[in-house]
C-alpha cells in the first residue's frame, strides 16, 4: 500500500516535470526565456491554472484550446506521460535494484535529471532537428560520474577502466565527428557527436560498442521504413539523437549485450 501511494506521488511529480519540459522545449526552440505566463501557441491567450493541469487539462479540453478551439499538440500529454512513467519505473528500479551506497546517488541523479534531459533531446531532435547543449551537458556530467564510479569499484584497476571508458567514448564521438565533417552536416549534426560522447560515458566499455551499433541499426531500419512509406527522401537527414539514446538504453540491458556480443563474435 505504501509503495502504491509513493508510486502515485512520483507519477504526479513526473507529470508536473513533464509539463515544465514542454515549456523548455517549445520556448528553447524559439529562443524565449522560461519566465512569463503560459499562453496558447495559436491565439496567444494567457492560460489559467485550470488549463495547465498536466494531462488532465488535455483530456478535459479534448485536445483543443478553450478560446480558439485549435488543436493542442500531442507533444504535451505524451511528454508528461513519458516523464511520469519514466519516474515511476526508475523508482521501482531503485527500490528493487539492490544498489550499493556509492552507486545509489548516481542512479538517483540519472532518474531525477537524466530522464528529463533525454526527453528534451528526443522531442527537440524529432520536432526541430536540434539537440540542446544544456541537456547533453547534463548527460555528460552523469557519464563522468558513471566513469568515476565504475573505476573506483575495482581497486587496482581504476586507471585502466577509466581509460577504456574514455577511449571508447572518444572513438564513438570521433566516428560521428568525421561523418559530420566530411558530409558538411548533411549526414550527421554536431549535436549527435556531443550526445554519443555523453551516452558512451554513461554505459561505459564494452557496452558503448553495442550502444553505438544499436543506434546505427535502429536508425537505418527506421530510415528505410520512412523512405519506403514516402515520409522521407534519400537526401533528407533523419534525427539521429533519439536512436543514440535508444541504443544506449538497450545496451544497458545485460541480456541484449549478451546476445549482441554472441552474434558479433
Amino acid at each position: 500500500m505504501v509503495e502504491l501511494a509513493l508510486s502515485l506521488i512520483i507519477f504526479c511529480l513526473g507529470l508536473a516535470i513533464g509539463s515544465f519540459l514542454n515549456v523548455v522545449i517549445i520556448r528553447g526552440n524559439k529562443g524565449e526565456t522560461l519566465g512569463g505566463r503560459s499562453h496558447c501557441v495559436n491565439c496567444n491567450t494567457f492560460l489559467s491554472w485550470l488549463e495547465l493541469v498536466p494531462l488532465a487539462s488535455f483530456i478535459v479540453q479534448r485536445g483543443r484550446c478553450r478560446r480558439c478551439a485549435k488543436k493542442i499538440s500531442w507533444q504535451y500529454p505524451l511528454v508528461e506521460l513519458a516523464c511520469a512513467i519514466g519516474y515511476v519505473s526508475g523508482f521501482w528500479a531503485l527500490f528493487y535494484g539492490n544498489l550499493s551506497i556509492t552507486s545509489f546517488p548516481l542512479a538517483l541523479a540519472g532518474i531525477a535529471i537524466g530522464i528529463p534531459a533525454m526527453l528534451v533531446i528526443i522531442v527537440s531532435d524529432f520536432r526541430f532537428q536540434t539537440i540542446p547543449d544544456g541537456a547533453t551537458l547534463i548527460l555528460g556530467l552523469i557519464g563522468f560520474g558513471a566513469v568515476l564510479q565504475r573505476s573506483a569499484a575495482v581497486p587496482g584497476e581504476t586507471i585502466r577502466i577509466a581509460l577504456y571508458d574514455l577511449g571508447i567514448a572518444l572513438l564513438a564521438a570521433a566516428t560521428l565527428c568525421s561523418l559530420w565533417y566530411f558530409s558538411r552536416g548533411q549526414w550527421m549534426g554536431f549535436g549527435d557527436v556531443k550526445l554519443i560522447l555523453a551516452t558512451s560515458l554513461i554505459v561505459g566499455f564494452p557496452a558503448a560498442i553495442a550502444a553505438f551499433l544499436f543506434a546505427f541499426w535502429s536508425g537505418s531500419i527506421a530510415g528505410i521504413l520512412l523512405i519506403l512509406a514516402g515520409k522521407k527522401q534519400m537526401h533528407q537527414r533523419i534525427p539521429f539523437g533519439p536512436f543514440i539514446i535508444f541504443g544506449a538504453g538497450l545496451a544497458c540491458i545485460p541480456q541484449s549485450r549478451l546476445i549482441f556480443f554472441s552474434l558479433l563474435f
